[in-house]
């Protein structure tokens, strides 16, 4: 298989040429792939998520409680000690953010909304569903990182940034992810070349859900973040407004 040349200079630098190609399909590879996560029924079932996770970054550790649906819309807010600190989100405008400070929420940057999009498709439809939303998939061959030999799958989203997976040759689960990107675009707009990687793995109404994650800064090769699960809920209720802007839990 020709591997197809990657996006940025970082990019190509750290995705080696592939040792050889691909045993199996692409069409192969994401039909195992659905399968281990429930099969296609069960996600495709799937049209909202809630979230409830503790991230660390920066040496501190906050309460996250993430909510999405496939409007596409969604809101993340922040607790630290039990209080209510920050929000930000996606709904009908656009992104938005609304810092604790501030009396209202404002709209974010343009690369929020690309972050935002990505995140719900990732969670709420399986890989065979990507080509219906415009998506392009591609298998770029086998990479082996930490003893393990990857099916390796780009996914080009319009609008929004070139991802590789990475999955387990056993399990056929995603283990790793990897993109160009700001992590907090808000914040900070410099681009980092990221991998998520992705642990303990349970059913979640006959989907398999990962409750932990790292994100590794590729460059430097330090851990920026981990995220360690309470709780995923699939087709939770979704109150009125809730994803809305306007809206801010005490």
């Amino acid at each position: 298989m020709q591997r197809r040349a990657f996006v940025t200079g970082m990019l190509a630098a750290s995705l080696p040429s592939m040792a050889r190609a691909a045993d199996l399909s692409l069409d192969e590879i994401i039909a195992r792939h659905t399968e281990a996560r429930g099969g296609r029924a069960a996600i495709n079932a799937i049209n909202a998520e809630f979230v409830d996770q503790d991230i660390t970054e920066n040496g501190n550790t906050v309460n996250a409680r993430y909510l999405c649906d496939k409007e596409p819309a969604f809101r993340i807010d922040i607790y630290a000690t039990g209080k209510h600190t920050f929000c930000e989100g996606l709904d009908s405008k656009g992104p938005w953010i609304w810092p604790q400070a501030q009396a209202a929420a404002r709209d974010g940057v343009a690369d929020g909304a690309k972050s935002a999009i990505q995140g719900i498709q990732f969670n709420l439809y399986g890989l065979h569903a990507f080509p219906g939303l415009g998506n392009r998939l591609s298998l770029e061959g086998r990479q082996a990182i930490a003893n393990t030999d990857y099916y390796v799958i780009g996914v080009n989203m319009p609008g929004s940034y070139h991802t590789y997976l990475y999955l387990d040759p056993k399990t056929f689960l995603v283990m790793r992810r990897r993109d160009d990107r700001a992590p907090h675009p808000d914040l900070n707009a410099a681009r980092k070349y990221l991998e998520t990687q992705y642990f303990d793995y349970r059913p979640v109404s006959g989907v398999m859900a990962a409750f932990a994650q790292h994100q590794v800064d590729l460059g430097s090769g330090a851990v920026n973040q981990t995220i360690s699960c309470r709780n995923i809920a699939y087709n939770p209720p979704v109150p009125s407004g809730q994803l809305d802007r306007h809206y801010r839990p005490k």
